[in-house]
């Protein structure tokens, strides 16, 4: 089984446990219940020690300030942005908290900064559970997302999300975690190399809403189809780029037909780690942290959570596609009938 230990308590006195699974190399992930999220995860360099690769932080309580980046957490109901915080479903109209600009981002956070349960977990895995009442955060549908997080001897995170809803409802669930395979607190993410299997990536408007139309990538400094440093051009001019920030984007991945396939590649030579992230899903949301305070020190000991030092790799579907169900590609979740999606994060030593 899992091993279990406290990790703290919330402001509001709710404990939170956490997970820790080991694989037969001896790396390791540990899962807190606060947003079925990922506190850490231990990966062996080319030499073969471990170093934590995703962000996050010591104590419970800084996973719940939205400022800090949703590090590592579950997002849901709706994941990314809902333009003027409401949609139209199957002729109803729905209004969801608008918690950013005039917006709504990642539902409102309430399944991020939240605990769950856990409902089974054994050798290799934990799956979490959370239920969300019909209406809650202006959701249709009673509503109960499953999480379930397998380490393989092979050192792959698999994180398989399940849905069922009694009736017909909306569903885009991911993982915000911020990668950096360095394990070096001192460094940025901007010296990793990525790939992104994608030629297109959604238009957006100066609030970086999606207008509905696609943009080509060739050419352009948001163009990683190639490996290449995530710093070499992440300051260059681009009219979906808000200046100083960086990265903050949806590609659209080149397979629409909701079966897994490789999504990126993200590589840290020094190290020799590399991560290849793969999903059924038709999006992969590309973000570096470029809204993060540059002096922030809450964090772990592989560093402080701030400006460039992670970069998160959501999978998704493509953000607003509620408003833009005619020309996205988009699932929604049927009464009574489970819907399931899979994301999968790949380790390997070079």
């Amino acid at each position: 089984m899992a091993e279990k230990s406290i990790f703290g308590t919330l402001a509001d006195g709710t404990k939170i446990d956490l997970y820790k699974i080991t694989n037969k190399n001896g790396a390791y992930v540990t899962l807190q219940t606060l947003g079925a999220g990922i506190q850490s995860l231990y990966m062996p360099d080319r030499n073969g020690k471990l170093s934590d690769v995703v962000l996050g932080f010591d104590n419970p309580q800084d996973y719940t300030n939205p400022d800090l980046g949703y590090q590592g957490l579950v997002v849901g109901r709706w994941a990314n942005r809902i333009r003027d915080a409401k949609f139209t479903f199957n002729g109803k109209q729905y209004t969801t908290p608008m918690n950013q600009g005039q917006w709504t981002l990642h539902s409102g956070g309430r399944f991020s900064f939240t605990a769950w349960e856990v409902d089974e977990e054994g050798d290799d895995f934990v799956t979490f559970k959370r239920f969300s009442p019909d209406g809650e955060d202006g959701f249709g549908g009673n509503f109960t997302m499953w999480v379930k997080y397998t380490l393989t001897d092979d050192n792959v995170l698999r994180v398989e999300y399940t849905v069922l809803s009694d009736e017909d409802t909306v569903a885009n669930p991911t993982n915000h975690a911020y990668f950096n395979l360095s394990g070096n607190p001192d460094e940025t993410v901007e010296g990793h190399y990525l790939q992104i299997n994608a030629d297109y990536f959604t238009e957006t408007d100066d609030d970086q809403l999606t207008t509905g139309e696609l943009g080509e990538l060739k050419g352009t400094m948001m163009d990683f189809s190639s490996l290449h440093k995530i710093g070499d051009k992440i300051d260059e001019p681009f009219r979906a780029i808000i200046d100083g920030i960086g990265y903050d984007n949806n590609y659209c991945l080149r397979s629409k037909d909701f079966t897994l396939q490789q999504a990126a590649i993200l590589e840290h030579r020094e190290s020799g780690r590399k991560m290849e992230v793969y999903t059924d899903l038709p999006g992969i949301q590309l973000y570096c942290g470029g809204w993060l305070s540059k002096d922030y020190t809450a964090g772990k000991e592989n560093g402080a959570v701030k400006y460039r030092r992670g970069a998160a790799l959501e999978t998704q579907f493509y953000p607003d596609s509620l408003h833009h169900a005619d020309c996205f590609p988009v699932k929604f979740v049927k009464a009574g009938e489970p819907f399931k999606t899979v994301t999968e994060f790949r380790f390997f030593a070079e």
